[in-house]
Parts: structure tokens; C-alpha cells; sequence
């Protein structure tokens, strides 16, 4: 049991440490600042921002619209991406957006607690 206790006790660490693995990137043109996203309502992520200009030939390439908002996970990996219309606003809420993060981290947390359930049951 006591084993058991201190699983569970691990997994909230790992949980809590992992709060902040997630980051949203939005990419925008000099020209098109007056339709930047505001992200100050995003908890837990970090939130980065970057002129298309600034990014490889190959992202540049691949981005259609401006802006472009990408939820990026601890890996690197897009786990989402938002872009603009012909309006060259982005229609998304950030309550949209923050349900995204939460899914990313719960997803993230489970995959984890299943790894730490799996270490634990080698030592029992």
C-alpha cells in the first residue's frame, strides 16, 4: 500500500511539473500586425511570437495566410494549427484554443501516469 502511496504522490509531481510543456507560436506579417491574436488569455502554455519573414524558406513556403497560430507539444509537434481567413483574422476563440491545450496536457498526463504505473509495477 505505502508503494501504491507514493505512485500516486510521483504522478502528481510529474503532473504538476509538466504544466508548462506546451507552447503557442503565432506567425504574422509586418504588414498585418493590426490583426495580431491576442493570447494573454492562454494559461499554462508559452506564448511566443514571430514574423513570417523570420522563419526557414520551407515554413514560409508552406504558410498560405497570415496569421497562423500553432499549439506546438514539449516534442516539437504540431498538435494544432489555427489560420486566417480571407479577412486575414483568425475566427477561433481562445476558449477554443485553451479546450485544445487542456486536451494536449490531459493526454500528455495519462501518458505519463501510465509510464510511471508501469515503472512502479517493476518494483513491486
Amino acid at each position: 500500500m505505502k508503494k501504491y502511496i507514493l505512485c500516486v504522490i510521483f504522478v502528481l509531481i510529474a503532473v504538476c511539473v509538466k504544466a508548462q510543456d506546451i507552447t503557442v507560436l503565432q506567425i504574422n506579417a509586418k504588414w498585418n500586425e493590426r490583426n495580431n491574436y491576442d493570447l494573454s488569455d492562454l494559461n499554462g502554455v508559452i506564448v511566443k511570437y514571430s514574423y513570417l519573414k523570420d522563419q526557414p524558406k520551407d515554413v514560409q513556403k508552406s504558410i498560405s495566410a497570415v496569421p497562423v497560430i500553432v499549439i506546438i507539444d514539449k516534442t516539437g509537434r504540431v498538435r494544432m494549427q489555427y489560420t486566417a481567413d480571407l479577412s486575414f483574422k483568425i475566427k477561433a476563440s481562445t476558449m477554443e484554443m485553451q479546450n485544445i491545450i487542456n486536451k494536449i496536457r490531459w493526454l500528455a498526463n495519462i501518458y505519463h501516469i501510465k509510464k510511471l504505473l508501469k515503472v512502479q509495477q517493476l518494483y513491486v
